[in-house]
């Protein structure tokens, strides 16, 4: 078996330690680009205030060319249309053609040019902050490619938090929180490990929270800042260093590490999405199965696809399905908002290009599913008629009926083509 896994934390810690150059300047400090720990071979510092940090290291990090001209001891940096130049021992830089002056004068140490971290929000229109007490320089925030397809929402409400995770991963995966932190191990390798008799084994990754982040001290590709609140905590995903698999799981292991790196990206505060408690994002939750299993075709949309939660006003509460054709297509997408009492505003289904079967009504069936929908979401003693066209940009004649009370507060449309209802609440008070 491999060595335990904190002793192999404490070598790799003395070993880097033990490699960092000193610099008589002042004290040290460790930068975060984007959410990942930087560990230059020559580090940023403290120099009475002044953070100095090496810009090639920052500026290739966020995605820039960087090239040294050295019969003018000049900086070039540049990544589709930004361009900034930057001339060693000068306190101005040229940045898209305009002056930008620094706080302090760039220089050369070690064979890397410093400049002022100021200087990065300015020249990259990055934001940048600085916790004093950690001393650690943020620049930017953690990124990636959100996972939507295919997958079900963890939250963490002890740690206010939620995160995608694949629908494979309910069989794949074991998944646990224990005093907040989450916890996530491939079930082959953990099931082989007890069935050897060991129960002390590491997850493929973690995500906790601490009031200093320990990946900065050990740095990894793989490992993330994913949030952090200066004075408070931060939030960190740790990949397992030791690998703990055996040769007959290595290929489930890899996957759920694979896709653990896409899952970080869905990462979304629970303030954020305003989402009050358990109890009423499971009565929404439960209103829109429902209106899945009665009004939706179970082959376009699945309970386990809610992806997003969020508030897009203080009032109300927005869950969001859609299925794509690539990452960047949207081909068919739900919207359910509920207001500040969970009770259903609007319900609104767009179809972009969704091969969907026909299912022609009348307008008699078509009030009938009207009626229907308005008493079960939204109240029993609502009684629809047909109403004036409410939308004619939106919806096509002759295609589309619109019905409404007798103030128009709350209407249906329904397609008489395809058979779907769309609610829109309380239009008599503008707010829909």
């Amino acid at each position: 078996m491999k060595k335990p896994r904190i002793l192999m934390m404490f070598l790799i810690i003395a070993i880097v330690l033990t490699s960092i150059p000193t610099m008589a300047e002042g004290s040290l400090v460790k930068v975060i680009v984007n959410g990942k720990p930087l560990l230059p071979d020559v580090l940023p510092f403290n120099d009475s205030g002044m953070i100095l940090v090496p810009i090639r290291f920052v500026a290739e990090e966020l995605g820039y060319l960087v090239e040294y001209v050295e019969e003018t001891s000049t900086i070039k940096i540049s990544k589709e249309d930004k361009n900034v130049e930057l001339t060693v021992s000068s306190k101005i830089a040229l940045v898209d053609g305009r002056d930008i002056p620094l706080d302090g004068r760039s220089f050369i140490n070690n064979d890397r040019t410093f400049v002022p971290l100021s200087f990065i929000a300015k020249a990259f229109d990055e934001e940048v902050v600085w916790d004093a007490k950690n001393q650690i320089a943020i620049i930017g925030k953690f990124k990636g490619q959100e996972r939507s397809k295919n997958s079900f929402l963890f939250t963490n409400e002890e740690y206010g938090y939620t995160l995608n995770f694949p629908n494979s991963w309910k069989e794949e995966a074991i998944i646990e929180t224990r005093d907040g932190n989450l916890y996530v191990y491939d079930r082959k390798s953990a099931e082989k490990f007890i069935a050897e008799g060991f129960n002390s084994f590491g997850p493929v990754f973690e995500v906790i929270r601490s009031g200093y982040p320990v990946i900065t001290t050990v740095p990894y590709d793989t490992n993330y800042v994913i949030d952090f609140e200066i004075g408070s905590y931060y939030l960190e995903a740790i990949f397992d260093l030791d690998f703990q698999y055996y040769p007959g799981t290595r290929d489930s292991y890899k996957k759920i590490w694979d896709e653990g790196q896409e899952v970080l990206a869905s990462y979304k505060r629970l303030e954020d999405t305003k989402l009050i408690d358990k109890e009423s994002y499971d009565t929404e939750i439960g209103v829109l199965n429902d209106i899945l299993d009665n009004y939706v075709p179970m082959d376009i949309f699945s309970p386990d696809e809610i992806y997003t939660l969020r508030k897009p006003n203080p009032e109300s509460t927005l869950l969001y399905l859609k299925k794509s054709k690539d990452d960047n297509t949207v081909i068919i997408k739900l919207e359910v908002l509920f207001n500040n009492k969970h009770k259903l505003t609007q319900y609104h289904l767009k179809n972009y290009s969704y091969e969907l079967e026909e299912n022609n009504l009348s307008q008699e069936e078509a009030l009938e599913l009207a009626n229907n929908f308005i008493k079960i979401y939204v109240d029993k003693n609502i009684e629809l008629l047909k109403t004036p066209d409410l939308f004619p940009s939106l919806y096509e004649e002759e295609k589309h009926e619109a019905y409404g009370d007798s103030q128009w507060k709350h209407v249906v449309v329904v397609d008489l083509e395809y058979g779907f209802v769309e609610y829109y609440g309380l239009l008599g008070d503008k707010r829909y």
